[in-house]
């Protein structure tokens, strides 16, 4: 960095980028490397190794990493210079770790995240994302063979002086990615379409399910409603309920015989009782009555 472009050191972004390009600087090249261009620390220029057993494998790819001022809370964006068969160049591209998907990033994460996760995004398919191409194998193989010694014109970074071609004796620590950053996949219609249609499915099934217990419910209720009417039918129930019951509790029950009713739980039942119920006749020669009544008062008052 030239004297005449000062930052503010206090800033977090600018104290965050000075420390992460005074670690990248002493760490190993063998598979990737990254460094602030000298008049502006917010553009980073990188160079990564492709992929060991992949159409990109010896590949040396060559790009830039654009950091907001926000960084690093905000993502940064992606672009390649190198042709390589699987990114478009000059254009920022779509992954989970870059501006497109903001809603992925977190502040931890930082420029080595990146390059390890552009790395294992390599082999992965586009499935038209933005920036992303889907070459033939042998186009890539090709053109990661003439990646070897491809120059920058902006930081003059040849890609063959760029990257350590002996891997280190000691593996270095990497740092563990998460799980989406690699089986991350762009959205499509098609994927959109496939989605709603499962999820309609999943609901017919619940509510065919619902219905069934709702169903299977309702039949039970109806068995335990018979079984407890048979239960009270059945003599045998009714005797083995009355032997469990204090003798004060069971109630009388009254049978009516003829216009008399008889007490089945009195001491005496022999003994007749004599029915609330009125005889046919005396209700005729009520009514016989009441109209002789009616015809008396309409001939003195009418006739």
């Amino acid at each position: 960095m030239s004297e005449a472009t000062k930052y503010n050191l206090k800033n977090p972004g600018v104290k965050r980028i000075m420390q992460e390009a005074k670690e990248l600087a002493s760490e190993s090249t063998y598979e990737y490397s990254a460094h602030p261009l000298e008049d502006n620390i917010f553009e980073w220029h990188f160079t990564v190794r492709g992929p060991k057993d992949t159409d990109f494998e010896d590949g040396r790819y060559h790009g830039r990493i654009i950091l907001p001022n926000e960084y690093p809370f905000k993502p940064p964006e992606l672009i390649f210079l190198t042709p390589n068969g699987r990114f478009e160049l000059n254009t920022k591209i779509c992954l989970s770790i870059t501006g497109f998907h903001p809603e992925f990033w977190q502040p931890a994460w930082g420029i080595r995240t990146v390059l390890l996760a552009v790395i294992g995004f390599f082999p992965t398919e586009a499935r038209g994302a933005i920036g992303g191409l889907d070459y033939s194998k042998e186009e890539r193989r090709r053109l990661a063979k003439k990646s070897i010694g491809w120059v920058c014109p902006v930081c003059d970074v040849n890609t063959k002086d760029a990257l350590s071609d002996t891997p280190p004796d000691v593996p270095s620590k990497k740092e563990q990615l998460p799980d989406f950053m690699i089986t991350y996949k762009p959205e499509r219609v098609e994927d959109q379409k496939e989605q709603e249609d499962s999820t309609k499915a999943a609901g017919s099934s619940q509510s065919s399910n619902s219905d069934n217990l709702q169903l299977s419910t309702a039949v039970e209720d109806l068995e335990s409603k018979n079984d407890e009417k048979g239960s009270i039918n059945d003599p045998a129930s009714s005797a083995t309920t009355a032997e469990n019951v204090p003798p004060q509790i069971i109630q009388p029950q009254v049978m009516a015989v003829n216009g008399m009713s008889t007490n089945t739980n009195s001491s005496d039942a022999s003994t007749p009782q004599q029915s609330d119920a009125s005889p046919l006749w005396l209700d005729a020669l009520i009514a016989g009555l009441v109209s002789f009544i009616v015809v008396l008062v309409c001939r003195r008052y009418f006739f």
